[in-house]
C-alpha cells in the first residue's frame, strides 16, 4: 500500500505556485486553467482532437494523439491541453464528453469533487538522457512516501499517447492512492484540484490510440498485442505487460518498480531508442506485477512547464 508524509511537500502543487526537484525544471503559472464543461458542442475523439507535428520526430511520438509535437534543439516538446478524447464523468454534465460515473465496480467506488479543466502543459524531453549517477532502483527507494531524493516530482511528469497527462503514483499528502483509486473514471483517471485530469496507472485510453493505428485490436489492458502507455518528462517510456514491439518482458532483471534496460524496437524490429529504461505497468500476466507509473526518476533531468 502506497503511504504519504503529510509533512513533506505540503500542498505541494495544490497551492499551485511551484513545484521543484533537484536537476529539473517544473514551472507552474498562475493563470487559471480554462473550463472545459461547456467548452464545445461536439463530442471529443481521436479523430477530431487534434495533432500537429513540426521538425523530424523519432517515429515512437509519431503515435501520439491530440498533442502538439516540436524540436527543441535535442529535445522532443509535447504540448498538451489535457483534454481526454472519451467519455469521462469528469468532463461534467453539461458536456457532450460527459458520462455518469460507473458505479456498478463496487460500493467503494465515487466521483471525486472536482471537473476536468483545459490545461496548458509542455513536457520537453531530451533525445539522449543520462541516468543519475550511482542509483540503484530498490523497494527502499520505491516506498510510496512523498518526497523521496529521487522521485519524480508532483504533479505533471509525462504524458500518454492520448494527450492525458501522467502522474507519479503517489497521492497528495494527506491521500492515499489505494483510497483515491475509487475516484478513478471508467479510464481509470481522475481530476486534481486544478483540473488537471491524469493517468497513475493503466488505461484504455492510449491503447485505443494503438488501435486507431491499426497496431492492435483490442485496447483491453493486459490483454492487448502491444501496450504502450506513454513518456516521463525524464525520457523513461512507460510500457504495459508487453515490450514495445509485442515481445513479453523477460522480468528478470526488474528492478523494484517493473523497470530495466534495454533498445526498444518497434513491431518491424527497428530500434526506436537505444539501451532506454522503461517500466511495465501491468496488472497481470507476468510473474512481476505493478499497478501504478514509476515512482523513482532514473534520468537526470525533468523539464515540465505547466500555465
Amino acid at each position: 500500500m502506497f503511504k504519504l508524509n503529510a509533512f513533506v511537500l505540503l500542498f505541494f502543487c495544490l497551492t499551485q505556485t511551484a513545484c521543484q526537484s533537484v536537476g529539473n525544471t517544473l514551472q507552474v503559472g498562475q493563470s487559471s486553467p480554462t473550463s472545459a464543461t461547456t467548452s464545445s458542442s461536439e463530442e471529443r475523439t481521436l479523430e477530431n482532437c487534434g495533432t500537429q507535428s513540426s521538425g523530424e520526430l523519432n517515429a515512437f511520438f509519431q503515435d501520439f494523439r491530440c498533442v502538439t509535437l516540436s524540436r527543441n534543439g535535442s529535445n522532443t516538446q509535447i504540448f498538451t491541453q489535457d483534454l481526454p478524447p472519451h467519455r469521462s464523468h469528469y468532463y461534467g454534465a453539461n458536456h457532450p464528453n460527459y458520462t455518469p460515473f460507473d458505479t456498478r465496480r463496487g460500493s467503494n467506488y465515487h466521483a471525486n469533487p472536482n471537473l476536468l479543466q483545459t490545461q496548458s502543459v509542455t513536457v520537453s524531453i531530451p533525445d539522449q538522457p543520462v541516468p543519475r549517477a550511482h542509483l540503484k532502483i530498490s523497494s527502499d527507494l520505491v516506498d510510496g512516501v512523498v518526497g523521496g531524493q529521487y522521485d519524480y516530482p508532483m504533479g505533471p511528469v509525462g504524458v500518454a499517447l492520448d494527450g492525458v497527462l501522467l502522474f507519479n503514483p503517489l497521492a497528495a499528502p494527506g491521500d492515499d492512492i489505494e483510497n483515491e483509486k475509487y475516484t478513478f473514471d471508467s479510464y481509470n483517471s481522475h481530476p486534481e484540484m486544478r483540473g488537471a485530469y491524469h493517468y497513475h496507472t493503466v488505461s484504455r485510453g492510449p491503447l485505443e490510440v494503438l488501435q486507431k493505428l491499426g497496431k492492435i485490436t483490442d485496447p483491453t489492458p493486459g490483454a492487448a498485442k502491444i501496450e504502450i502507455y506513454g513518456m516521463m518528462c525524464d525520457g523513461t517510456v512507460v510500457l504495459g505487460c508487453t515490450e514495445m514491439n509485442g515481445d513479453k518482458p523477460a522480468t528478470s532483471d526488474f528492478d523494484a518498480q517493473n523497470g530495466h534496460v534495454h533498445d526498444l524496437k518497434d513491431a518491424s524490429g527497428k530500434v526506436l531508442f537505444a539501451n532506454r529504461y522503461h517500466s511495465h505497468v501491468c496488472e497481470q500476466g507476468l510473474n512481476k506485477l505493478r499497478k501504478f507509473t514509476p515512482e523513482i526518476q532514473y534520468y537526470d533531468r525533468c523539464t515540465v512547464t505547466q500555465k
